[in-house]
Parts: structure tokens; C-alpha cells; sequence
């Protein structure tokens, strides 16, 4: 792509009108126009400008490089979320009513923030995005063979059952607390204040996230358990059924929703 036409797509990209990255960079909106048309091409003095204002570089406005920065692990989920809550003011920003766009995403990030109970939903008649500051971001693909097949994964129904179990959720909650990759049934039933070994046992080996193991002790066997799950697996188990609680305990406080209204309704 020419200059003029990345510079045009980063704008809109942005959810910026001509007049407003006319106003950030301190030329006239018909200035704007002549560079995006490729009439004229700005002066070489101001691309540090414009790369600035669009957070790349200059080589990216002439379309040399990605525009992406290189970025530190421990600041992706903050760029993620601060993105989502961008894409989402652009999906419902009218440049004609609603004023300058770094505004109202100011205000926007303000609301989601001060009332943890505001959600965001923008739905089309596939795919689902759904932003709660409290909770995370959820964005769902129209499964290819359609919603209804989801139903149909006996390991992740088989899961979720043992999930309702009472003495497997305090287990697992021990286990992760104390990170108890390896113990043995006796160890954790005293820590974690279940009562039916058999019952407990039984869970374990059906949840699949854990390997029986045996060996001889002083000739005598003695089973133990260990996780074949990674820890961070377990925690992003949960946070999906976080999400599932979520949807089950659902109210309708948005600041904005597209698309269906009854999506969320029986």
C-alpha cells in the first residue's frame, strides 16, 4: 500500500474523521484529504508526527513493516483489553454526533471501570464479542458445525459434571492452592476435608487431569496421584466457567449492545 493509503486506513482503523487527526497533527482536514488522496504527500518533517499519532513507525506508514511494536509478555493482556474496548466505541462512534473519538473512549473506559456490573455485547448473526471490565473479554466463532455442536463433546459434559461435585471443587482448589502436583489420597482428604475416599478417587481418575500411579513401599504398594494437566490449564478451566456462571446469572445493564435483543433471553 502507498503512504496515502495507509495513512487513510490507519485513520479509519482508528475511528478518527479527517478532522480529528487534522486537529492531533495541527493541519487543516482538507490537508488530510490531499495526503489520503495522494493530491500531495506530507512533508517529511511531519511523518515522526503522524507515526506518533498512529502509535507505528515511519517505516509503517509507507507500508516497510508491520505496525506493531515489539511488546513485553506482561503487557499483552493490558494491550488486549485497552484494543477491545477501542473496537468497540469505533463499532458505535458517529463522528457527526458524538464528538471527538478519544472522548468518548475516555468516557467509555471510565464507566466500564467505575461500575463493574456494565457489560458490552456486539453480536452479529454468527459471532459473539462479549467485554465485562470485572471479568475478561469472550470472543466466540460460529462453530462450522453450528452452535448446537458444542452440546455434543461428551469429554467436556463428563468435566463439567464432576465440576458440580462439591468434594472434587475443594480438592481441586487444595491441590492448586498448595501445589500438589503429587499426593497421595491420604494427604489430601486431610487437607482438603472431604469424606468418601472412593468417591474422591473415582472423580480424580474421571476427570482425566490426573495419573494413578503405584509403587512398593517397604514391599507394600502405595498409590499416588500426580497432575498431567499443567496448573495453568486448570486455571483457565475455571475462568471459562467463570464465564458460564456469568451468562447464567445474566442482566441486562449495558453500555451498548448490537445485534439481536433477544440474544441473551430464553
Amino acid at each position: 500500500m502507498s503512504i496515502a493509503e495507509n495513512i487513510a486506513r490507519m485513520r479509519r482503523a482508528r475511528g478518527m474523521t479527517q478532522e480529528a487527526l487534522a486537529e492531533e497533527i495541527g493541519v487543516s482536514a482538507q490537508t488530510i484529504s490531499k495526503w489520503e488522496t495522494a493530491t500531495t504527500y506530507p512533508d517529511v518533517s511531519l511523518l515522526p508526527v503522524i507515526a506518533d499519532v498512529f502509535g507505528v513507525t515511519i517505516d509503517a506508514l509507507y507500508g516497510r513493516e508491520g505496525e506493531r511494536h515489539s511488546l513485553n509478555a506482561g503487557d499483552a493482556i493490558d494491550r488486549v483489553m485497552a484494543q477491545v474496548s477501542e473496537t468497540i466505541v469505533g463499532t458505535i462512534y458517529d463522528p457527526e454526533k458524538d464528538g471527538r473519538f478519544e472522548d468518548q473512549l475516555a468516557h467509555y473506559r471510565k464507566v466500564m471501570q467505575m461500575d463493574p456490573r456494565q457489560r458490552s455485547v456486539i453480536e452479529n448473526e454468527r459471532d459473539v464479542l462479549y467485554y465485562r471490565e470485572a471479568l475478561g473479554v469472550m470472543a466466540l466463532r460460529h462453530p462450522a458445525e453450528g452452535w448446537n455442536s458444542l452440546f455434543a463433546r461428551a469429554d467436556v459434559a463428563a468435566l463439567l459434571r464432576l465440576l458440580a461435585e462439591e468434594d472434587f471443587r475443594r480438592a481441586m482448589q487444595t491441590i492448586l492452592e498448595r501445589r500438589m502436583l503429587t499426593f497421595t489420597i491420604p494427604s489430601l482428604m486431610q487437607r482438603c476435608g472431604a469424606a468418601d475416599v472412593a468417591h474422591l478417587e473415582k472423580c480424580l481418575q474421571e476427570s482425566r487431569c490426573f495419573a494413578r500411579r503405584e509403587l512398593l513401599v517397604d514391599e507394600a504398594p502405595l498409590v499416588f496421584y500426580e497432575l498431567v494437566w499443567g496448573e495453568r490449564q486448570l486455571f483457565l478451566l475455571y475462568a471459562v466457567l467463570v464465564f458460564a456462571r456469568e451468562y447464567l446469572d445474566y442482566q441486562s445493564m449495558h453500555y451498548c449492545f448490537i445485534g439481536n435483543g433477544k440474544y441473551f433471553t430464553p
